[in-house]
């Protein structure tokens, strides 16, 4: 891409060459090319003809080749930036127009209209664009105003799951990657520490259960791998006796219990499935929009349903760019309707037992999210 915009820039000649002279060599003329680095594209045969592209400059440098390798070469067409203006020299309204367009475009790239934010599952791209905007960064912020790295210490310090922030400025896109915390909390099933005890060293169980697991690091246990313990149960003390040499209890040192413990719970998911449900079925009917956004201002081309239908409407955004990250503050969003009517009925046999299947599964699976095991 950056090649062909300096090709176009710089200017370049279609060429056709013609070896019309019983000693003339066209393989000699492309290996002096070469020799003298003067660049050639786009070469084609045709019989004894051949065609190709060189720039404006290689092309004042051509002649002492075409004499020495003795063919003939006419110039086809002329492309770039330089014949442009040449040809449009007098349309002084026109090649103004031009340059206005890219004065205007020198002037947006200064600006900031696009951001993208990668990596995030437990915050939604809403809630950072949000915590931007309290930072006074949006879409037509400055770019030379935005202080990536005081950007990236704010991310850290204001969402204590995000451990690794990365941004940086392309184009006139601001790129935010985000890295959470992947670690799983321990599941709130088991064992915790009771505030309420007067000594704040115990844990105790929060609920019954049967210890299947057991590793103490500070503290004294008084339970066992294998014990059926209750709700309020100590499990680990934070008194620890002292012996003197005779074997008696001399003092009591109090910790806080540093402990690891598994125990296997059960848990009761209960679930209730109304006796009738609300579905919703497509008339065909569709409706198609398109709104306009160019900056601050929003143009919408939809004809508004009527309230009392019931309408499923979605929205697909574009913006326009330029190259791979020169994006432009023009959007448009296309905009499709369709028509649904809903009605109510009770629950099939099969449809309520699968109902209560899919209850089950969701549960289990948010007590695997927590840590769980079953």
């Amino acid at each position: 891409m950056l090649q062909w915009l300096n090709r176009l820039i710089s200017g370049y000649l279609l060429m056709r060459m013609i070896a019309r002279k019983p000693t003339a060599s066209p393989e000699r003329f492309f290996n002096l090319c070469m020799a003298n680095r003067i660049v050639l594209w786009d070469i084609s045969q045709t019989g004894e003809e051949y065609r190709f592209r060189v720039r404006l400059k290689d092309f004042r440098r051509i002649r002492p080749v075409v004499r020495k390798a003795k063919v003939h070469l006419n110039i086809t067409g002329k492309c770039g930036l330089p014949f442009f203006v040449q040809r449009n020299r007098k349309r002084t309204g026109y090649l103004t127009g031009i340059l206005l367009f890219f004065l205007i475009l020198l002037l947006m790239s200064r600006f900031v209209w696009r951001i993208s934010i990668d990596g995030n599952r437990q915050y939604s791209d809403d809630t950072l664009l949000h915590f931007l905007a309290r930072a006074d960064i949006r879409y037509g912020t400055r770019k030379a105003s935005i202080d990536l790295e005081r950007l990236e210490a704010a991310i850290r310090s204001d969402f204590d799951d995000i451990i690794w922030v990365s941004a940086r400025i392309s184009g006139t896109k601001l790129e935010i990657r985000v890295k959470e915390n992947d670690g799983v909390d321990l599941p709130d099933e088991t064992v915790r520490a009771d505030e309420r005890l007067s000594i704040p060293g115990n844990l105790v169980a929060s609920k019954p259960g049967i210890i299947t697991r057991l590793i103490v690091r500070n503290g004294k246990a008084a339970v066992s791998v294998g014990d059926t313990v209750e709700a309020g149960q100590v499990l680990v003390s934070g008194e620890l006796p002292i012996e003197n040499d005779d074997g008696e209890t001399d003092h009591i040192r109090y910790v806080s219990a540093d402990v690891d413990v598994y125990a296997r719970t059960e848990e009761t998911i209960r679930s209730e499935i109304p006796e009738r449900t609300i579905k919703r079925t497509m008339t065909g009917k569709v409706r198609r929009g398109l709104r306009l956004t160019i900056g601050p201002v929003s143009f919408l081309f939809f004809l508004c349903p009527q309230q009392e239908e019931h309408w499923e409407i979605r929205t697909e955004p574009h913006q326009a760019v330029l190259l791979d990250d020169f994006y432009l503050p023009i959007q448009w969003d296309t905009i499709s309707a369709k028509e649904y009517q809903i009605y109510e009925r009770e629950w099939y046999a099969d449809e309520r037992e699968m109902l209560k299947k899919e209850k089950n599964q969701e549960k289990i699976e948010d007590f695997l999210e927590k840590g769980y095991k079953y």
